[in-house]
């Protein structure tokens, strides 16, 4: 195998509109810490695969954006569009990228069009200084994370120090094995081409908005990224990637129980101990290297699968539009909500559902699942499930991210669709009909397990 990285800045200008928080009413006011995108490129050898991981600073990327950076990376690499994965830190302090319904923020247009030659830029860069490499994986703890989806009475939300959360920090290291294989891997002082690091939790952690929270920055994604770089130097490229965020938040509480913003310092010391942790499974597994434990073997799978919406009926929609429904006059939003999806009933325009894709990536000893949108905690480890069963692998090997490719939004377990609360209520902000249907956490299950059983 050889791998290649590269790295670039796509911090907007200042004065773009923020995405993630409806309750920003102006643009951005300035920089606290740059965005950045992030290349690792992978190339399997004689007859193996090629394929590019990008770890992207921002909040979520469209899938027509997708789409164009994929072409454009296509086309200046060779690698096959399907075999690039594009993974969003899904910070809340970045660029707009999709206008929510009913909320006056605008997506700069011109400044989409030139990130997505900027994805397709950094991967080519990468392409460009492939070398020998070998694989490790490890396993740190971070935990700074907290479940958001306490049950009080009739209402969702709050911290749930009992609720499903993951805590660990899966580590892929990737290490340059020039000619001279492990003696050069000595006198490159032992450091590592890649870290890859995955942890599941919202970059939300502030400032709030009244407190410095209209300046662009990562959030402690990014600052775990430039922790890691920082100390393994200029040669190293530490690679976020989202894990399942869906129902989880920074462990930022205020003494009476409700969540809060956190101070800048806070956010770099949420980075510096994600950084610490992956720093030392990066070194656990450098010294305790054995065959068994590093590999440089590459395989990946793509696939899509269909993920419905729970359809309304019209009379719904018309209850939705009078408040009949909810015994109040309906609001503005709700009111732009059921008019757009009625409307597009009437026109029979309306969506019923999403086509998500999906990938596998066999990388050495690690199975990275990559999978769209804010997946719930449970979700992920039933298709870790599913995934280690049809792989042959152990469980601890799979490697399950969030947020990967084109969004579509909160994608939560069943239990969670029954309950309701603020994540299954979100598709309202996109002017889809529904949430989705329950079986959708099965669906893909079964999708991943397919496609990691096709490259076992």
């Amino acid at each position: 195998m050889q791998a290649g990285v590269s790295r670039v800045c796509i911090t907007p200008p200042v004065g773009t509109w923020q995405g993630g928080y409806g309750a920003r009413t102006h643009p951005s006011e300035g920089v606290l810490a740059d965005l950045c995108a992030r290349a690792l490129v992978l190339d399997g050898g004689e007859g193996g695969p090629r394929a590019a991981i990008v770890s992207v600073d921002i909040l979520d990327l469209p899938g027509e954006m997708v789409e164009r950076a994929r072409a454009l990376a296509e086309e200046a690499t060779g690698i096959p569009a399907p075999n690039i994965v594009f993974c969003v830190s899904h910070t809340h302090w970045g660029p707009v990228t999709w206008e929510m319904l009913g909320y006056d923020q605008h997506a700069d247009q011109d400044y989409l069009r030139l990130l997505e030659k900027s994805l397709a830029g950094v991967v080519a860069a990468a392409a460009r200084k492939l070398q020998p490499a070998t694989a490790l994986l490890g396993r740190g703890k971070a935990g700074f994370n907290i479940n958001r989806r306490l049950r009080r009475g009739d209402r969702i939300g709050g911290a749930d120090p009992d609720g499903p959360v993951e805590r660990d920090v899966l580590v892929v290291r990737v290490d340059a094995t020039p000619e001279g294989g492990e003696a050069a891997f000595v006198q490159a002082n032992g450091v590592p081409l890649a870290v890859l690091f995955r942890y599941g939790c919202h970059p939300t952690s502030g400032p709030g908005l009244d407190n410095g929270g209209y300046n662009l920055h990562s959030d402690y994604p990014g600052a775990a990224a430039a922790f890691v770089e920082r100390a393994y130097g200029s040669r190293t490229t530490a690679l976020f990637l989202q894990g399942t965020c869906g129902d989880v938040r920074p462990n930022l509480v205020r003494p009476e129980g409700g969540f809060r913003a956190g101070a800048w310092a806070e956010v770099q010391a949420m980075g510096r101990e994600l950084g610490a942790a992956t720093i030392a499974a990066a070194e656990r597994v450098a010294s305790g290297r054995t065959p068994a434990d590093a590999g440089g073997a590459l395989a990946v799978a793509e696939g899509t699968v269909f993920l419905p919406f729970q359809m309304p009926s019209a009379a719904e929609l018309e209850e939705a539009l009078a408040g009949t429904g909810a015994g109040r006059p309906a609001s503005g939003r709700e009111r732009a909500w059921a008019e757009t999806v009625l409307a597009g009933m009437k026109a029979g325009t309306i969506a019923t559902g999403q086509t998500a894709e999906v990938q596998v990536f066999r990388i050495g000893p690690a199975w990275l699942v990559f999978l769209p949108g804010q997946i719930f905690v449970e979700l992920g480890w039933r298709v870790r499930e599913a995934v280690a069963e049809a792989a042959g692998a152990p469980a601890e090997n799979i490697v399950i991210v969030g947020n990967a490719n084109g969004d579509v939004g909160y994608v939560p377990t069943p239990s969670a669709l029954a309950l309701g609360g603020y994540e299954p209520a979100a598709f309202r902000l996109r002017g889809w009909p529904g949430p989705y249907v329950p079986e959708v956490q099965e669906l893909l299950a079964q999708t991943t397990a397919a496609l990691a059983g096709s490259i076992a």
